[in-house]
């Protein structure tokens, strides 16, 4: 649940022009004390929410070289662990909308 919770507190900001930024190094005691988080309470996730002066074409990470994204034929499995069926509607479906947003990045106006 608190994971779908902040995939769609991120999926809505974006969807409103606002920008999310998930922190993931802290010291919880510290940010606990900082925000008056009881000591029984555990954080999960710590975002930053709020309007940016631009959003980047590919995820800051994967420009940086820290991990380049992956086809997602290569993260989508059927039926079990590492079983692909690249005859499915869905990875054709993502393939197709991989190729448009593709297309669309090269013949965006700069």
């Amino acid at each position: 649940s608190s994971v779908c919770a902040v995939q769609n507190l991120w999926l809505a900001a974006r969807a409103e022009g606002l920008g999310v930024g998930w922190v993931s190094i802290f010291h919880q005691a510290d940010l606990q004390q900082a925000l008056g988080i009881p000591k029984g309470i555990t954080p999960i996730a710590y975002l930053c929410v709020g309007y940016v002066s631009h959003f980047h074409a590919k995820p800051e990470l994967e420009t940086a070289g820290w991990l380049p994204r992956l086809p997602v034929e290569d993260l989508v499995y059927f039926e079990q662990w590492g079983q692909r069926d690249d005859h499915q509607p869905l990875i054709a479906h993502l393939r197709c909308d991989q190729a448009a947003a593709q297309c669309s990045r090269q013949t965006a106006p700069a």
